[in-house]
């Protein structure tokens, strides 16, 4: 595992809204938010539901499967982030979970001419230290 003074990309950092979501995928696990009152999925953590505004919501596990929604291609790293100089060309993707939920994340193991709306994907976890791991998402059948 990568402690933090070796990683040299941005570390989240877990607040108390997100820290399911973070321990969750420190154990490889992927997890979203569901209101008990009317059951709507939602991405990302808020303290309340977005479609009926319970505050009575859980965290539930989901496939991790979907469908790129819609993605781009950074191919210049801005805002003077030279850790991420050694990724370029590399895909950021909106990817649209089984459950419903949108979420963005990098799209890995895919070359550039490979990727393309509605593409199948999975997610599979990055460990970058030994409290943190990304979850990413990978072409799938």
């Amino acid at each position: 595992m990568t402690s933090p003074q070796h990683y040299k990309k941005m570390v989240p950092e877990p607040t108390t809204l997100s820290k399911p979501f973070w321990d969750a995928a420190r154990n490889h696990k992927l997890v979203i938010q569901e209101c008990n009152k009317c059951k709507n999925k939602q991405w990302f953590p808020r303290p309340w539901c977005i479609e009926c505004g319970s505050r009575d919501l859980d965290w539930i596990q989901v496939s991790g499967r979907g469908n790129v929604y819609s993605f781009t291609i950074i191919r210049k790293v801005i805002r003077n982030l030279p850790a991420f100089q050694d990724d370029i060309p590399f895909l950021i993707g909106l990817i649209e979970l089984e459950e419903g939920p949108r979420m963005y994340s990098n799209i890995v193991d895919c070359s550039l001419d490979e990727a393309e709306i509605g593409m199948k994907v999975e997610v599979i976890f990055e460990d970058i230290t030994d409290a943190i791991s990304l979850p990413k998402f990978r072409r799938s059948n």
